[in-house]
């Protein structure tokens, strides 16, 4: 067995380190796999811009200049997370599974890593979101005064009735748009806190935030999420897999490269919240069923936890998961991603038992 892990480019990083055309717009050369890191990073540059946390799209160059070496066909993107490294194996030609346990980046995973535009243009796209007809629907009737203006929660509970209605194949494109839009409208581009003061009240000290584009229309965000989009879709002789959102553990061994990002968990608290950052975005992923999932005893109106995401985020069990992880990928090349204050040395040092451990 393989395991490879790297200090990552901050001296507090530690990075261990697969149709039918339906497409409109005409096809881009597909893999890096023999370029440089120069030509590797001009293709990267065209992968959009993500405002997902923990995202390793700004070290994507560094990633492949340290994986490009490595003998693999196919790679599982375990905790795909913005899919931004299953882009990177896609353009290196490698056939990619993508798995995450949000729904949400399930969704944006399938328009990210498709092979075919599926809309005419920009125009289009311009068309279906300016034409949004807001209702007072679940979101304007539950979410009044936390994440957006009323008028905004109205349109968002037009925008999700009027996606519902496009052919499933345009679906996947549409909601990561509209996902787009509404973490580029959240202070933090996170939804932890309900906290829309943040953006209503001008005295608030806003150094982190930009008031101009908090004050830009959805449609307007969603068609400039599209444009990069359509910029970053590029045609390969091979079809990409999105797996359902599942528990990684259950996901068979039969890649010859496993890529791990999983939650950072600290050596005094619990690991990072990913449902709970991005709570709003899995409603919206599966609006009929919201009223269902939510845990009422939080102010944000967060979702209701589920053991295979909370697992990984407690200091008790994310050790024992993460080797049992890496135990039954023992045969394929492991690649993990990591951070030197999150509960990191004794996993270094209980990489030892493996045949091969390359830190870079």
């Amino acid at each position: 067995m393989s395991l490879e892990s790297s200090e990552g480019v901050s001296a507090s990083a530690y990075q261990a380190l697969q149709s039918e055309s339906h497409g409109m717009v005409e096809s881009k050369p597909c893999a890096i796999h023999d370029l440089s890191v120069r030509q590797a990073e001009e293709r990267i540059k065209t992968f959009p811009s993500t405002r997902y946390y923990g995202s390793k799209k700004r070290l994507l160059p560094w990633i492949y200049e340290n994986i490009k070496h490595l003998p693999f066909r196919t790679a599982l993107d375990a905790f795909g997370g913005s899919a931004s490294v299953s882009l990177l194996f896609k353009a290196m030609g490698k056939q990619v599974t993508f798995n995450d346990a949000l729904l949400s980046n399930t969704i944006s995973a399938k328009a990210l890593l498709a092979n075919d535009v599926l809309f005419k243009g920009e125009d289009e796209v311009r068309v279906f979101f300016s034409g949004i007809t807001p209702r007072k629907g679940f979101i304007a009737q539950t979410f009044s005064g936390k994440f957006y203006l009323d008028e905004e929660n109205a349109w968002l509970d037009g925008a999700i009735s009027s996606i519902a209605e496009q052919p499933k194949s345009k679906r996947a494109a549409l909601l990561y748009c509209l996902f787009q839009g509404c973490l580029q409208k959240r202070p933090f581009n996170l939804f932890h806190r309900a906290n829309l003061s943040l953006r209503t009240t001008r005295s608030v000290n806003q150094s982190f935030g930009n008031q101009t584009t908090w004050d830009t229309h959805f449609a307007t965000l969603a068609t400039r999420a599209y444009r990069e989009l359509e910029a970053a879709i590029w045609r390969t002789p091979i079809d990409h897999t999105v797996l359902t959102p599942s528990d990684v553990s259950d996901i068979p061994a039969e890649y010859e490269l496993v890529y791990l990002d999983p939650p950072y968990v600290s050596n005094s608290n619990g690991g990072d919240n990913y449902l709970r950052r991005y709570h709003f975005l899995e409603g919206l992923s599966q609006y009929e069923e919201w009223p269902q999932l939510i845990d009422h005893s939080y102010n944000n109106l967060q979702l209701i936890m589920k053991k295979h995401i909370s697992d990984w985020q407690s200091k008790k069990h994310f050790k024992d998961k993460l080797f049992s992880l890496i135990e039954k990928h023992r045969h394929s090349i492991v690649v993990l991603s990591y951070v030197a204050n999150a509960y990191l040395l004794e996993i270094i040092a209980l990489f030892t038992v493996f045949a091969i451990v390359e830190v870079i």
